[in-house]
């Protein structure tokens, strides 16, 4: 059985899906602690790949870089949105942004393991094709491998 003090880990990006999840995880989890995780990819490197693949190089420039510290505290506020979302609906909980590196579902995963989530949690927004499957790439991607339970919340039937 899982430990209570071990917290849940939610995913939280601001949409009406991630809203939902919060709710339900607290809904879910009365009075959890909960580490609100908000994934942020900086420009600095999608820049970098798409002028390396453009053979160009060099192209960076300060601007683009005061625009990754800008799009930092960006993520930074987000995650302390969701995680004051969370505290609204009942929540014990904190707010945590990391930079994406790489794919997003192994960070999630490895972020659990970090803070010894007990659950993952995520909203999930079923879009196109994937709809009747039940669930979207993202989703998928932090259930396979995982060594954690994963909670998807469905979206509200109003979503």
């Amino acid at each position: 059985m899982a430990d209570p003090e071990q917290p849940l880990l939610i995913c939280y990006d601001e949409s009406k899906q991630s809203e939902h999840a919060v709710s339900e995880a607290a809904r879910l989890f009365p009075g959890a602690r909960a580490v609100l995780l908000h994934v942020w990819r900086p420009l600095e490197a999608t820049a970098a790949y798409r002028y390396s693949a453009a053979g160009l190089t060099g192209a960076l420039s300060d601007e683009l870089r005061e625009l990754d510290a800008a799009g930092q505290e960006t993520a930074v506020q987000i995650a302390e949105r969701g995680a004051q979302l969370a505290r609204d609906s009942g929540l014990v909980a904190e707010a945590r942004a990391v930079q994406l590196e790489h794919d997003t579902p192994p960070l999630v995963r490895a972020i659990a393991a970090e803070v010894d989530a007990r659950v993952v949690v995520l909203g999930s927004r079923r879009l196109g094709a994937v709809r009747a499957a039940g669930l979207g790439s993202f989703s998928h991607g932090v259930l396979h491998d995982s060594e954690r339970p994963v909670l998807v919340i469905p979206a509200a039937p109003s979503q």
